[in-house]
């Protein structure tokens, strides 16, 4: 199995133990066979970072390359990927000419606890759902992103989780999600905001969104948003596996494997040598 969302210490929002060998050898005694490594990002080939995010760029994230060069683990297929960010009207984190020095790339199109993606006075119930399925759609388009993370998830609306997820118009969910089928972006059951829609009684109706993703035929991957090691546990993983079954989500052992040689057949192979 995978998990191919993971966020290292070089995310400045990650703990100093999250660190790439602690994880790998923690994924060799869980035996996944399969690791992807997303930190946070923005290129500043794109104008508009933000103080935060103005340390994370190309170079800072490039440093785990050393790390699996390095620190082989002969059990493990790892990828090196990145999650950047997406502000709406086209603004993505990541240059499309610099998509290609990554493995793979995930695009929140839902990050809204973050007030630069959404302006914090937006709080109206429809105005919400509304730039729920804009966002996503626009995410849909960004022809280098390889899947969504944890869409739809009420981030940075704590307390309204519920509230939002039942909000949702399924008409407007399967319109989303088929776009999603159509432009071959993969869907994520991610593992983190599983769990805390849990502990807050809002799953149910995530099941629900998540339905609809599979009657759309969309495809999934599975991502823990590991931030630490306390968050890369196999008790957190088998109930996200189960959510997963009771939604009749197929996982695939490697996700990104077709995409990877799919990309890196159309391009020089010298310069994805690892």
């Amino acid at each position: 199995m995978h998990d191919i969302h993971i966020h290292t210490n070089l995310s400045s929002c990650a703990n100093p133990d999250a660190a790439y060998e602690s994880y790998c050898r923690s994924a060799v005694e869980r035996k996944l066979q399969v690791l992807g490594f997303t930190n946070h990002l923005w290129d500043h080939a794109v104008p508009g970072w933000s103080e935060w995010y103005a340390p994370q760029d190309i170079a800072h994230a490039s440093k785990l390359l050393d790390e699996i060069h390095n620190k082989p683990f002969p059990e493990l297929k790892v990828y090196f990927g990145c999650e950047t960010e997406y502000f709406g009207n086209g603004l993505v984190g990541l240059h499309r000419d610099n998509s290609e020095l990554f493995d793979y790339v995930l695009v929140p199109p839902h990050h809204f606890h973050m007030p630069a993606v959404r302006d914090p006075q937006i709080t109206d119930q429809d105005e919400l759902v509304k730039l729920f399925m804009d966002r996503f759609m626009e995410v849909c388009e960004i022809d280098f992103a390889f899947g969504i993370p944890h869409p739809f998830v009420p981030l940075g609306l704590k307390g309204r989780e519920a509230e939002i997820l039942q909000a949702l118009p399924e008409k407007l969910l399967c319109e989303c999600f088929t776009a999603a089928r159509q432009n071959n972006k993969a869907i994520e059951l991610n593992a983190a905001c599983i769990c805390n829609l849990y502990a807050n009684g809002a799953l149910p109706y995530y099941k629900d969104v998540i339905n609809i993703a599979v009657d759309c035929g969309c495809k999934f991957f599975m991502g823990s948003d590991s931030h630490t090691m306390a968050n890369f546990t196999q008790e957190r993983y088998e109930f996200t596996l189960g959510v997963a079954r009771e939604c009749k989500v197929q996982l695939p052992d490697d996700p990104l494997k077709e995409y990877v040689s799919n990309k890196y057949s159309q391009a020089d192979i010298s310069i994805y040598v690892r």
